[in-house]
């Protein structure tokens, strides 16, 4: 087959102007299936319009270019297969770039403030992030969260909070979530949340708490009208150990080694953002336990 007629076979294909005998031979190639999806499959993306020719024409100019100068004409079906690749990678570039969401994180210590789409805002504390599709928002308020966030949600259609130990969902009102591992804690300071976990599905009101994790699942209440760590202090009330040592290294980028100590063990108090070693010395002078600094990044702590 000559060069000029194996560069237009794919676009002839495309137009349906491929002989009954040469469409017979391509269908009974073993990529014909998979060349046929990727075109019916980049119809339907919401991309804009282009030439399927000129793309084309642009695939086989690139495969000459790199063509060595005594190398032997590809048969059409070699070609064919270099082209499928170069679509499915065109084609997969094409969906990324209409299906990316928006994601916001932060680091180590770190505090965010986001605006939503619809003038809801979410606040992010250390080492969270948001992922949600701006696109999509009108039509699904829906934000993907690890980490620690508040919430002030604008009143308007469901607005649902995704983790990987579930949902939460509300209409408009402000509220925390918490995520950590296996657990999970939501406090409600304004309006009404419904909190959906692997646990149970609950209501809460203002002042009110759920959290839980493999072993427990439970409610507590508060009078707080804001998170804590907005302002610079993490504040606890009955929570595991392992949770409060997460949260120091979230905000202080260490390494806590707690390996003969009661992790599981509840602890109630508040600990600041503005001092490791106040920190360390208030959440664990009370439980009987000495931090020792390892190096500067890591900590051990010793049962006294």
């Amino acid at each position: 087959m000559e060069i000029n007629k194996e560069e237009t076979f794919l676009a002839r294909w495309m137009n349906n102007e491929l002989s009954p005998s040469e469409l017979e031979a391509f269908q009974k190639h073993r990529d014909y299936a998979l060349y046929e999806k990727i075109v019916s499959k980049s119809e339907k993306l919401a991309a804009p319009p282009y030439d399927k020719n000129k793309l084309l024409g642009k695939v086989q100019n690139k495969i000459k270019e790199n063509k060595k100068p005594k190398q032997k004409i590809r048969s059409i079906y070699t070609s064919i297969s270099i082209a499928i690749a170069a679509s499915v990678a065109i084609f997969l570039g094409i969906f990324y770039f209409a299906n990316t969401s928006t994601i916001h994180s932060t680091g180590f210590g770190e505090q965010l403030a986001v605006n939503l789409p619809d003038g809801s805002k979410v606040i992010l504390n250390a080492k969270s992030t948001v992922k949600y599709n701006e696109k999509e928002w009108d039509r699904s308020r829906t934000i993907n969260l690890t980490g620690e966030a508040y919430f002030k949600v604008k009143k308007g259609s469901k607005f649902t909070v995704h983790t990987a130990l579930g949902d939460v969902q509300v209409l408009g009102t402000e509220f925390n979530v918490n995520l950590d591992q296996d657990f999970i804690e939501v406090q409600c300071f304004e309006g009404k949340v419904l909190v959906i976990s692997k646990n149970k599905e609950i209501y809460l009101t203002q002042g009110k708490g759920f959290r839980a994790a493999k072993s427990f699942a439970e409610e507590w209440e508060f009078t707080a009208q804001q998170p804590s760590w907005q302002h610079g202090e993490s504040t606890f009330t009955s929570v595991p150990l392992q949770y409060v040592v997460d949260a120091i290294a979230h905000q202080y980028n260490v390494t806590i080694i707690t390996k003969d100590i009661d992790v599981n063990q509840r602890f109630t108090g508040v600990f600041t953002h503005g001092n490791l070693k106040v920190a360390l010395e208030t959440v664990f002078a009370p439980l009987k336990i000495q931090p020792k600094f390892v190096d500067k990044d890591r900590i051990s702590l010793v049962k006294e």
